[in-house]
């Protein structure tokens, strides 16, 4: 008696290979796929919580400047090199002195390079954000941005329009893995003066 049992042909081995192989290229093109949106989706939170930090850190001084209709609470930074942006006058007096404004101390907020920095009065300086385009405009920040730092005073110094616009890797163009954002803000001095 012969034995009939079969084993498994040569054509029958590479059709299940080729089965099992796009079965397990599915699994890993979804796992590239969705690793690839995690980081894209945290480099994007991370961009937009560093702005979001700048703007606030600057709202917490504009609230706070003083000033009046001589003498402004924000004015332009002058322009050094390639450092531009404006500073807020700040009474850190304790108590404090609103009728005297000479003993007040200037919180600037400059662009350096791809650097928004700031710091008060003659200390030393402090990276608010490293992610910034590296150009400064003295104008309205557009609808669609195509620079980094937007400073608008109006209301003779009591009022400031603020735009940045930032990129993962700033001196890259814009992709999905070096994703952009731009957020802008209205500031207004609190105690300032129209006399």
């Amino acid at each position: 008696m012969l034995d009939k049992k079969r084993g498994m042909n040569l054509l029958e081995l590479i059709v299940a290979m080729v089965l099992m192989s796009l079965v397990l290229l599915g699994f890993f093109s979804i796992e590239l796929f969705s690793s690839h949106h995690v980081v894209t989706s945290d480099r994007r939170a991370k961009l937009q919580n560093e702005i979001s930090y700048s703007l606030e850190y600057m709202a917490k001084y504009v609230q706070q400047g003083v000033g009046d209709f001589n003498n402004p609470p924000i004015t332009r930074y002058p322009t050094s090199g390639t450092q531009t942006g404006f500073r807020v006058r700040v009474d850190m007096n304790n108590p404090p002195t609103p009728n005297n404004l000479t003993d007040d101390t200037w919180v600037v907020f400059y662009l350096s390079g791809n650097e928004l920095r700031t710091f008060q009065g003659v200390g030393s300086s402090e990276a608010l954000s490293s992610r910034i385009c590296s150009n400064f405009v003295n104008d309205k920040m557009p609808q669609f941005p195509n620079a980094g730092f937007y400073v608008d005073i109006t209301d003779n110094g009591a009022v400031v329009d603020v735009g940045l616009m930032g990129r993962y890797y700033p001196a890259q163009s814009v992709s999905m893995e070096n994703p952009q954002t731009a957020m802008k803000t209205c500031l207004v001095v609190n105690s300032a003066s129209a006399q």
